[in-house]
């Protein structure tokens, strides 16, 4: 088995499921392995080593996805991708014009920390690099409405994107890196327009009267009808880029602390 640095790229990574969820239901395993869910369910009775639930219901059990993509390694049921592999990126200029890029053979290197940076590069067209170079070239750089890479989720950085590196190979590809503050990257908005997912902590719990879409790190995406929070929220909240190394360590945190007070709770 090939490893890597954290923070890196795996290999393994283009297995994902469903980006964002480590658990999955036996057809999400199925699909992994390309049959049918009763072929996944016969291995699960024939083999005594198949991962054991880890969520769910007898009849709709979960599986945790790395043990899952594991076992189908070990019994060659599924093989490491391998091939040329492209990185989709729009990217939007310090005046708002979005252009549409693509990248070869991409490498993404996403830093833990906050103050790290993360970094991708591939090989690119001249027209290409030229334009990257040209929306890129300025005070706050551009910002990086959406990046579909393999491995990873679609994320977005809200400016600061810049192209740090131009190399030509001796056969004449070009090779480009771009790098952005970790600490701003976060999950790329749904629609077509792209953008970062902001996630608000409220200075002070929500009460009943919330409605907002909650998520692990404490934080809400608000909604115009909330009557709580509505579209003034400014004042009320503490944003940060949902997905991101800041919310990441906010869900943690609460995890640790949920972790900590049901064991010091009385038996």
């Amino acid at each position: 088995m090939r490893t890597v640095a954290a923070g890196r790229r795996s290999l393994l990574a283009a297995l994902e499921v469903s980006p964002g969820r480590e658990r999955v239901l036996l057809a999400e395993v199925a699909r992994v392995a390309r049959v049918g869910r009763a072929a996944v369910v016969n291995w699960r009775r024939r083999q005594d080593d198949f991962p054991d639930p880890v969520a769910g219901t007898g009849v709709h059990p979960q599986f945790d996805r790395r043990a899952v993509v594991a076992w189908l390694l070990a019994h060659d049921k599924i093989e490491v991708p391998v091939g040329a592999t492209i990185a989709t990126l729009v990217l939007a200029g310090a005046r708002g014009a979005s252009h549409r890029f693509h990248l070869d053979d991409p490498w993404l290197t996403l830093a833990d920390e906050a103050a790290g940076e993360d970094t991708l590069s591939g090989w690119s067209t001249d027209a290409d690099a030229d334009a990257l170079a040209a929306l890129t070239d300025g005070e706050f750089g551009a910002s990086l409405r959406r990046l579909s890479a393999p491995g990873t989720g679609p994320l977005a950085v809200p400016g600061q994107v810049r192209v740090i590196e131009r190399y030509r190979s001796g056969s004449g590809g070009l090779r480009l890196t771009l790098a952005w503050p970790a600490g701003l990257r976060g999950t790329a908005g749904s629609g077509p327009a792209g953008g970062v997912v902001r996630h608000g902590v409220a200075y002070v719990g929500p009460d009943g009267a919330c409605v907002c879409a909650r998520h692990d790190c404490g934080g809400v995406v608000p909604v115009s009808w909330c009557a709580e929070h509505g579209d003034a929220v400014a004042p009320v909240l503490e944003w940060h880029p949902g997905g991101g190394i800041r919310c990441t360590d906010l869900s943690r945190s609460r995890d640790l602390t949920a972790v900590a007070g049901w064991a010091e709770r009385p038996s």
